[in-house]
């Protein structure tokens, strides 16, 4: 997995920057976060690119050599004289950020300073108070620079405080108090400057924080999640005067938010739910009179994603072969949209954006609250399509795919009938010769044929009982039944890709649209013409993997990339 690692450069024009501009200091801070994250995560880059990078710049900042300090005590089995440096060197980089105004960094070295107290079983209530004392001075009178680590600041005293003591209810209600206060002044000024988005989302975000801080302090909050909720109405308001579009997106957030969802009653969640339904319907008639297409990611616009894609695969297939590499392009789990809730400590190539998907025949595929499928997901799904999709092709201009790799993997999946193959390797053909169309049409029912032979091969029931007699099971349950040999996100992903409706809403149900005559001019391009190829080969190694990982090993860039992991 590629990693980023600022260089000396970057992290001293980083510190120049904000000596001179405070509100600059946030991206040297992100810097060292970097390495910070190291320490925790990975060892063995932590020891190489510590020394090597910080080492010569440790005078520029305590922050700095406190994270060599850091090293040495939590890797390094330093002796707790590393520990008591470290916990000098954060002290003093905290007042050095509250002198200079460098709320970033005041929020990091309490952040590690208290983290560090605590695993030496040490008295904290200094810097917990000092914390409070912080967001006070930042917050309760007037707003002073960025939000900088409001959030964090406040997570930070809430797990290592404990209500039922008295010094640290005192900071809890504290907390509170700062957080009614500034909701109250964001609302105020909102009303003042008339209807101001910014201070909308400032005033909703201090009374989620209200809430979070009064269910510690046993506070009775209903009334302050109804507020919430109005508030976040009120936002719903003021957003829907700009585009409908816009509207019901919000409306499926809000409904989405565990504060808004418990507050509102029944009545008043289908009336939420309408007026959602009814703002896309009128997005969708303001597309469709204004002539505008429904733009999707081009691939261009995740360029960078598919180029590290094709840059691990060149580095396989040099110190291995192309079969190998496309072996792993196909089955590398990182490459697979996640279903559900993210795992921030997670690697996943794609960034995950907010948006509705209208279709791009003119209708609206709509996903509402109650359906599985979320708007992260359709997008992930969609965009990893392109990347992958976009690196195949690129591979194959460039001479480093041929025919004959995807051959060798077709032909190292077990079950699969002749004629199966038949057909995939004309598939394959025209894929090459960019006959997209004739490729798609011939994949996909292929697609569906694939499951049944494996499925079937492996035992499972995949016969249906028919008024005329017997036949073979369609997709639906096909898909339904790979639980038992593949895992929950690779159903769902071929759920989505091929068979459900909502998955229209990241240009998938492929098999569905491409069987019923559904797929439109203009959509019979590589995308739709790599990612079933693609699939076909990812279910003959979910379902039979013993051939692949006997002739290839186990599909990971960890053990292919130059026997190891790539920096």
């Amino acid at each position: 997995m590629y990693v980023y690692v600022p260089s000396i450069d970057t992290i001293q024009e980083h510190w120049e920057n904000a000596e001179d501009d405070p509100r600059e200091a946030f991206s040297f801070t992100t810097d060292l976060e970097i390495f910070i994250g190291f320490i925790d995560d990975n060892s063995e880059t932590a020891n190489e690119k510590i020394p090597e990078i910080l080492g010569p710049i440790s005078h520029l900042h305590p922050l700095i050599a406190a994270i060599e300090a850091l090293r040495q005590w939590k890797i390094n089995n330093g002796s707790y004289d590393h520990a008591r440096a470290a916990k000098h060197l954060l002290s003093k980089s905290f007042h050095l950020g509250w002198k200079r105004g460098h709320d970033s960094i005041i929020v990091r070295s309490l952040q590690e300073l208290v983290a560090l107290q605590a695993k030496l079983s040490h008295d904290n209530s200094s810097e917990l108070s000092t914390a409070v004392d912080f967001l006070d001075d930042r917050y309760y009178e007037e707003e002073k620079g960025t939000r900088s680590g409001f959030e964090e600041t406040i997570d930070l005293v809430l797990e290592h405080t404990d209500p039922g003591k008295s010094f640290d209810r005192g900071l809890l209600q504290r907390l509170f108090v700062i957080c009614i206060v500034r909701a109250n002044r964001y609302r105020h000024e909102d009303h003042e400057l008339g209807e101001n988005v910014t201070d909308q989302d400032a005033c909703r975000d201090f009374l989620g924080k209200a809430i979070e801080i009064g269910r510690e302090l046993d506070i009775d909050d209903s009334g302050l999640k109804r507020r919430y909720t109005e508030e976040y109405w009120r936002y719903v308001e003021t957003q829907g005067e700009r585009d409908a579009l816009l509207k019901g997106n919000i409306i499926d957030k809000a409904l989405r938010d565990p504060i808004v969802s418990t507050t509102l009653d029944d009545e008043e969640k289908v009336e939420w739910k309408n007026e959602m339904q009814d703002s896309i319907r009128e997005g969708g008639r303001e597309l469709k009179n204004s002539g505008k297409k429904i733009q999707k990611p081009a691939p261009g616009t995740l360029k960078a994603q598919s180029e590290t894609l094709q840059d691990i695969f060149k580095n396989i297939a040099v110190h291995d072969n192309t079969t190998k590499a496309l072996y792993w392009l196909v089955n590398e789990f990182e490459l697979l949209p996640p279903f559900g809730e993210q795992d921030s400590e997670h690697f996943s190539l794609i960034n995950h954006v907010d948006n509705l998907h209208p279709e791009l025949s003119g209708h609206l595929t709509q996903v509402g609250p109650d359906d599985d499928i979320t708007q992260d997901y359709a997008q992930d799904l969609l965009e990893s399509h392109v990347v992958i999709s976009g690196a195949v092709i690129r591979l194959i201009e460039e001479g480093w795919l041929r025919e004959e790799d995807f051959f060798r993997l077709l032909n190292t999946i077990l079950g699969l009938s002749n004629h199966t193959i038949w057909y995939l390797t004309d598939a394959v053909s025209y894929l090459f010769d960019k006959e997209y169309a004739a490729s798609i049409h011939i994949s996909i029912p292929r697609l569906e044929s694939t499951l049944y032979e494996l499925l079937n091969d492996l035992g499972d029931d995949v016969v249906r009982q028919m008024a005329g007699g017997t036949g073979t099971r369609t997709l639906t349950p096909l898909i339904s039944q790979i639980d038992t040999h593949a895992g929950d996100e690779f159903q769902e992903y071929l759920e989505y890709a091929y068979n459900e409706k909502t998955g229209e809403t990241a240009d998938g149900n492929l098999r569905n649209r491409t069987a019923h005559g559904h797929l439109r001019i203009g959509q019979d391009h590589h995308i739709n013409a790599v990612m079933p190829i693609v699939d076909i080969l990812r279910i003959g190694y979910q379902l039979r993997s013993t051939p692949f990982v006997a002739k290839f090993g186990h599909p990971s860039k960890y053990l292919y990339v130059n026997g190891g992991q790539l920096l």
